[in-house]
């Protein structure tokens, strides 16, 4: 067994272990907003007590990424794909945080007996807010430019969709000041969203980059 095959089963599993990462980040992501649908305040409970897996698995990609630039000590293009998957982890295990933040809304809410406003709206950009999510993994792994760069432009219609939320929110405690506990907790899951939608941005910008540096420094 050659010393390349060994580097190349080690990229592997490095890439394997952030695909799961991502994939019990996605997977929190959607339950959250499942427990929204259904005011399931024992599914926004489950979400909150399995983010330490989320946590723990971004200190596998860590260790893992330690261990290849130490083992290998990898040229730039290498480098470079190794050091994106570092901060991909990071920005997965706060999309993770996010996911909590809104289950946590969702069971303060049911525990409150408060009926959260504007769920259909919410629903909506949360489901555009899964799609930028995973289609940013998709990308980043794939390290296919044009797809990130099709995410990264999809970030101005959540914007623009949460301020519409807000706006109808507003007005309504405008209408009526008691459902005022109601409107903030819907506008704290719309921010939550948001945040979700700019760090898969983040990781759509790192693969143009990565694709765009690796592929300039082919011509070096």
């Amino acid at each position: 067994m050659g010393a390349h095959h060994n580097m190349a089963h080690d990229y592997e599993y490095l890439r394997h272990t952030l695909d799961a990462m991502a994939h019990r980040v996605q997977n929190a992501l959607h339950e959250s907003l499942q427990a929204l649908r259904r005011s399931d305040a024992i599914g926004a409970s489950r979400i909150i007590r399995d983010d330490p897996d989320i946590n723990a698995l971004q200190r596998d990609v860590e260790d893992l990424v330690a261990r290849f630039i130490t083992q290998w000590q990898p040229m730039l293009r290498d480098l470079r794909r190794v050091l994106a998957m570092l901060a991909v982890a990071g920005e997965l295990e706060r999309i993770g945080d996010y996911a909590k933040q809104m289950a946590g809304q969702v069971r303060r809410a049911r525990d409150a007996n408060l009926p959260l406003l504007m769920t259909s709206e919410l629903l909506e950009l949360g489901a555009l807010t899964e799609h930028i999510f995973s289609a940013s993994i998709a990308a980043f792994l794939a390290e296919d430019v044009v797809a990130a760069r099709s995410v990264a432009a999809l970030d101005d219609q959540i914007d623009a969709r949460r301020h519409a939320i807000i706006a109808a929110l507003r007005q309504a405690t405008l209408n009526d000041g008691s459902l005022f506990d109601a409107a903030i907790a819907s506008i704290e899951i719309t921010r939550a969203l948001e945040r979700v939608a700019d760090r898969a941005t983040n990781i759509a910008e790192r693969t143009i980059y990565l694709a765009t540096a690796a592929h300039e420094s082919l011509n070096e």
